[in-house]
């Protein structure tokens, strides 16, 4: 597992004016420091009241684990300027850190941590989320690290949000931590092919020499490049080939030629008709796939049994969608799910939700996605916002 580290850093335009406000008050003596201490009481006061919030999807308060079990935690920050960062502190102690890819901020950030207890006991976790220098209250959870299995009293279902990891799995993967773009080559500079949901689990295929970029395959007719200090790897990776970089993008700059008329006698003035200014289209929420296995066998004596489904929805039509929310139902069974909350997703972007499910009778069951599932988007369609596959269950041999 790759050690995540990251530094804070105060966004230029809030240095810019507080030196230029330092400035103006040296140079013209405009407000006495009473006044001016006034001021930033007032804006720290208008801060503080439009401050960030942040929600621990899972583990719930009073979750038990093992000694030496990794604990996922699963976050949901919301601000309406934009999240930079989110952190995870144990006891008081911060212990990790994740940051927005928008140098802006996101409207809307999951998060997904991985923590492991180094010794038995109740543990707090505390997450709090920043705009800049402005914090959330905290979200707390307490869990309870036993030392061994025999000591757990009950066990923990399937979290929202936090995937199944399997340690002996030898594959190398890398786990999403935030909302990530992929892109079709290792910068910024690249354009974005598709995007993942915290806590997706992709394979790496390759790498840049310095590590600090994956390539990997989203699916089976996609790869991309994520950058990797928004990732999290797991399984043995030492002979993940160094790959070549294709050929960094380039935009040509329109240029002008000034042609001067000369003057005349005359001036003719020749009406010019009025151009028509095209009118985007709308978008376009189509659930373009879901990939797991459509036929599952029950464990020994019919115990229950879990399999991963990635789901994609993407944005076939002109216009940005905004925010908007995506279920996930099995039928027959329980009520839609929430499994995302978008905060936008541009024309021509898809984004991928990796979803754990359990199925503990043998039948035939339905999986429905529903991409804009309270109908927060005004869309070309309605009529494809939904997507379904069919799973077999049987009982074990």
């Amino acid at each position: 597992m790759l050690k995540r580290i990251f530094q804070s850093q105060t966004p230029l335009f809030f240095l810019l004016s507080v030196l230029f406000g330092l400035g103006a008050l040296s140079a013209c003596n405009l407000v006495t420091q009473q006044e001016y201490q006034q001021m930033l009481d007032q804006t720290s006061t208008a801060q503080a009241n439009n401050r960030p919030t942040v929600t621990i999807i899972s583990p719930p308060n009073g979750a038990e684990f093992t000694l030496g079990q990794v604990i996922n935690v699963s976050v949901n920050a919301v601000d309406s300027i934009g999240i930079t960062r989110v952190t995870l502190s144990v006891d008081g102690q911060t212990v990790d850190s994740v940051q927005s890819e928008s140098p802006t901020g996101s409207t809307v950030m999951n998060a997904l941590f991985d923590y492991t207890p180094p010794q038995a006991g109740t543990v707090t976790l505390i997450v709090n989320a920043f705009r800049g220098s402005v914090v959330s209250d905290p979200a707390i959870v307490q869990v309870n690290v036993r030392q061994t299995q025999a000591q757990v009293t009950a066990t923990l279902p399937p979290q929202p949000g936090v995937p199944t990891i399997n340690p002996n799995d030898p594959t190398c993967r890398a786990l999403v931590n935030v909302g990530l773009n992929v892109r079709s080559g290792p910068g910024t500079n690249f354009p974005v092919v598709t995007t993942l949901a915290a806590g997706s689990v992709v394979p790496i295929i390759g790498r840049t020499p310095t590590n600090d970029w994956w390539q990997i395959r989203v699916s089976s007719f996609t790869t991309g490049w994520i950058s990797a200090q928004f990732t999290t790897v797991y399984g043995i990776c030492t002979n993940v080939p160094i790959v070549s970089s294709p050929p960094t993008p380039t935009t040509s700059a329109p240029t002008a030629t000034f042609t001067p008329i000369p003057p005349t006698s005359t001036l003719t003035l020749t009406p010019v008709p009025p151009t028509l200014t095209p009118t985007p289209g709308l978008p376009d929420l189509v659930v373009t796939s879901i990939i797991g296995p459509t036929a599952l066998t029950l464990g020994p004596g019919d115990t229950p049994v879990t399999a991963s489904y990635s789901i994609t929805v993407s944005n076939t039509g002109q216009s940005a969608a905004g925010q908007f929310n995506t279920t996930i139902q099995v039928t027959p069974g329980g009520p839609p799910t929430s499994i995302g909350v978008v905060a936008n997703l541009y024309p021509g972007e898809s984004i991928v939700w990796n979803a754990n499910l359990t199925f503990d009778t043998a039948g035939t069951y339905a999986i429905l996605v529903v991409a804009d599932a309270n109908n927060q988007v005004t869309e070309v369609s309605e009529v494809n916002n939904t997507g379904s596959t069919q799973v077999t269950v049987t009982s074990a041999p």
